[in-house]
């Protein structure tokens, strides 16, 4: 939960001078190469063993070259960020962070974050950063972040299947449709799964049709569900329902409990998640895993693009160190550590070379969400209500599963249309 403006500009105050902009001397960090005895780091989530032994590993490669400093890594849950970060502003904050991609604006218009712009500038392998990933931690002329991994979503498929009827995965909404009815025809499955209640497949098909699910005008966010083009995505998801090409159990259900089962059990032929349900599904069933892969999702001309949450590395805005700090996060994100955090996370880098790269582009599973983390990742509206359209309300999915039930869109869209925009615009808590 984000703080309100007059929280955050009085953390700013407090921050400013309890630290000075972050060096005792005011002259916003010390960049003379010298090494704190300890280095904090905040990892957000929950630590696992395996995210831990690679988190050791980096601590040893970064002790490569500050021999004497050790490294604390401490995980923050995610849903504690927010307050801890409040407090970090005034005493006790770390040296490097973990932060969400959707949150960077927010801690970076309260001058919580370091401007890294010089050291970027000096790290050679930032050339190959997605443009887009790294612009996302630009404001200005400042660089207040880096990004680090991406999780994205995919269209899952059986190969032996599509190569028995002769398709390539589908590039586009027609090709969807042509493939699933020829699954259908020949293995008697629906052909592709469309759950209601999967907030980031449906924003998938809304953005490929040019929709938006909300706009600001004047200060105040508009939703856009009535819109032309997001009408019209909606219509279409609902609408693989409505003819029979998802099936109608799928009405309710997230991609998890609509197709996870199915398509391990070649109950469904296509479906849409992360490469991270690897596991998932081979613990259900692994028959057939040799024969899953993914590809982009489709789009009305080609690849759509993708919800795009990840996470960005940070150097604190209190840390006496960030020359220090940012070469740690130069060891944590580089290219050579790209492939072992994608094993212990499946999240993808955010290198444009090595997504491409034969280490994702060769793995049947991978190599189509990898495609896809090259393409055009976008984030939710960027307001702390967001979440309570979201989760609370599920205003959206709540649309898609009255269509998909055959209601009229002219009876649904307005009215949730309204519910949007009044929940978007209540006060930020």
């Amino acid at each position: 939960m984000r703080f309100s403006k007059i929280a955050l500009a009085s953390a700013v105050v407090m921050l400013a001078a309890a630290c000075g902009g972050g060096s005792d001397d005011g002259d916003g960090g010390n960049a003379s190469g010298d090494a704190p005895d300890t280095l904090t780091v905040w990892r957000m989530g929950d630590a696992s063993e395996d995210q831990n032994a690679f988190m050791d590993t980096v601590a040893e490669q970064y002790q490569d070259i500050y021999p004497d400093t050790e490294v604390d890594v401490q995980w923050i849950p995610w849903g504690e960020f927010s307050q801890r970060f409040q407090t970090a502003m005034v005493s006790g904050g770390p040296d490097v962070v973990e932060i969400g991609n959707d949150q960077v604006a927010t801690w970076a218009d309260a001058e919580a974050l370091y401007d890294v712009s010089e050291y970027v500038e000096g790290w050679d392998e930032a050339e190959d950063l997605l443009e887009g990933a790294l612009a996302n931690g630009a404001f200005g002329d400042a660089q207040y972040s880096v990004p680090w991994y991406s999780g994205v979503r995919a269209l899952w498929y059986n190969t032996d299947w599509l190569d028995e009827l002769g398709h390539e995965a589908p590039e586009t909404w027609d090709d969807l449709l042509e493939v699933s009815a020829d699954i259908e025809d020949e293995y008697g499955v629906p052909g592709f799964a469309a759950p209601t209640d999967f907030m980031n497949g449906i924003a998938s098909f809304v953005w490929a049709n040019g929709g938006e699910f909300a706009t600001q005008e004047g200060g105040a966010w508009v939703g856009q569900l009535e819109s032309d083009a997001t009408s019209e995505a909606l219509e279409f998801y609902a609408g693989l329902t409505v003819d029979g090409v998802s099936p109608s159990a799928c009405i309710g259900l997230n991609e998890v409990d609509c197709a996870h089962a199915d398509f391990v059990n070649r109950e469904i032929g296509m479906f849409i998640d992360g490469p991270w349900a690897k596991p998932q599904l081979e613990e259900l069933n692994d028959e057939h895993a040799d024969q899953w892969a993914t590809a982009p999702i489709p789009g009305v001309d080609g690849m759509a693009p993708a919800f795009g949450g990840g996470s960005d590395l940070a150097v604190w805005g209190t840390s006496e160190y960030p020359e220090a700090a940012f070469d740690y996060i130069t060891v944590l994100n580089s290219k050579d550590n790209a492939l072992p955090y994608n094993e212990v996370s499946s999240m993808f880098p955010t290198f444009e070379d090595v997504l491409e790269s034969d280490a994702f582009q060769e793995d049947p599973v991978l190599a189509g969400a990898a495609t896809q983390a090259t393409g055009d990742l976008r984030l939710f509206p960027d307001t702390a209500n967001w979440g309570h359209v979201q989760w609370e309300l599920a205003t959206i999915q709540n649309a898609v599963q009255r269509l998909a039930e055959g209601e009229s869109a002219d009876d649904v869209l307005p009215e949730l249309n309204e519910e949007l925009t009044e929940a978007l615009n209540r006060d930020e808590e």
